[in-house]
């Protein structure tokens, strides 16, 4: 059942992460990008880890909670003065944020063998990267209005 789930996980990840495009004007238009590039490098670190891994290995789902802590900080660490990129930029950290604690969570229930903490985690998991489409969706829409 873990390695199902393995599975299961890596894949929802690679998928869930998509990538973000951008165009709009001055001020916005650095500020949009700084916001996607920090997004985009978060989606190929996954991709990578997903790509590179076996299943079963359990240290890529740490290398992902890794990846999504990495991604917490640098979109933290950003400065956008737009009020409507502050808050995607804000949704992005939860997620991220999210994303990072469901992986350590299903790391730890499928080390200890207990199948319904990894279900609970992977359902955690699945709501956390269920947030990234629809937040990529309207960080697009957004930075490509004029």
């Amino acid at each position: 059942m873990a390695l199902a789930l393995k599975r299961t996980v890596c894949a929802t990840l690679a998928i869930g992460f998509g990538t973000l495009t951008a165009s709009c004007s001055a001020s916005k238009v650095s500020q949009c990008n700084q916001l996607i590039e920090v997004a985009n490098k978060a989606v190929e670190s996954v991709q990578t880890v997903t790509t590179t891994s076996e299943p079963q290995d359990v240290n890529a789902m740490i290398q992902i909670a890794d990846t999504a802590d990495q991604a917490t900080t640098e979109m933290q660490a950003l400065e956008l003065p737009d009020e409507q990129l502050q808050a995607y930029q804000g949704r992005f950290v939860t997620m991220y944020a999210e994303t990072s604690r469901a992986s350590r969570a299903l790391v730890a229930a499928v080390n200890e063998k207990n199948t319904q903490a990894a279900e609970e985690a992977y359902n955690a998991l699945q709501t956390a990267t269920g947030q990234e489409a629809p937040l990529v969706e309207e960080v697009n829409t957004y930075c490509q209005q004029e």
